[in-house]
């Protein structure tokens, strides 16, 4: 790459137009399966909680909890990913845009023109509490409460 970014950004412009429309690709995707994990966790925890009415059975409750944390850590695992693309798209938008800021200078050269791949310095372990605060993870929030409430409350006899 030449020392001066802003020729190698004019004369690389179309590509660095078609990792943004790649970025946007992947940041479409990580939203989607973040949605059908949710999906998909609801109905396995809808599943195995009804079946613990049925069963009258505490432990069912429990599974359906820890069923639910699992599809819980995926998603919250595919939003950290939509994150760090989104952190990639904007990053290559103020590049495109003419607004650089010397970080880019070091990211442009630290990728080497692969602007897809999402920046590893900050771990997906240590981004669990912030990732947990986005209002995506609402519907898990909820569920668990309500999956508390039951393993608390007393289930009513059968008659």
């Amino acid at each position: 790459m030449p020392t001066n970014v802003s020729d190698w950004i004019e004369k690389n412009q179309d590509y660095l137009i078609k990792q943004t429309e790649m970025l946007q690709s992947a940041i479409a995707r990580m939203a989607n399966n973040s949605l059908e994990i949710k999906k998909v966790g609801l109905t396995v925890w809808a599943a195995i909680a009804g079946f613990g009415f049925t069963n009258q059975s505490a432990a069912l409750f429990v599974l359906a909890f820890v069923a639910f944390a699992l599809f819980g850590v995926l998603d919250i695992y595919y939003l950290y990913l939509e994150r760090k693309f989104r952190d990639n798209f904007n990053r290559l938008a103020r590049i495109l845009s003419g607004y650089i800021v010397p970080e880019d200078q070091e990211w442009i050269e630290k990728v080497k023109g692969n602007f897809l791949k999402p920046d590893n310095s900050t771990k997906f372990l240590g981004q669990i509490p912030n990732t947990l605060k986005s209002w995506a993870n609402l519907p898990y929030l909820i569920t668990f409460l309500i999956t508390i409430l039951l393993l608390v409350v007393p289930l009513p006899a059968s008659p």
